[in-house]
């Protein structure tokens, strides 16, 4: 939400993307997950498998760890269709109808 090249003129602040997640957080149902495993060897067989760019480790390693714990990855960032084996979910990108939080 605070990346101006993915949301344009509605891009937020730190802080308003930071106000927006914690409400979020606060729905029902919601719940922030706990790692059974760390992805820590998936990650690194990722890495090393491929010239993956120094911008993607992040991406890499949160791959990783939601591979290694079964968890389905809820992403704007089309990127993450690079990792064999992600349970992904590419949400759309329409800032046009977001609601400032």
């Amino acid at each position: 939400m605070s990346q101006p090249k993915l949301m344009g003129a509605a891009v937020k602040s730190t802080a308003e993307a930071s106000a927006v997640l914690k409400a979020y957080c606060a729905q029902p149902g919601v719940a922030m997950a706990e790692p059974e495993h760390d992805g820590w060897e998936i990650f690194h067989a990722i890495v090393s498998s491929t010239e993956l760019p120094a911008r993607h480790y992040t991406d890499a390693y949160l791959a990783a760890l939601a591979i290694a714990n079964g968890w389905r990855l809820v992403s704007f960032d089309r990127d993450f269709r690079r990792f064999a084996g992600l349970e992904w979910l590419q949400l759309p990108c329409a800032p046009q109808t977001w609601r400032a939080g």
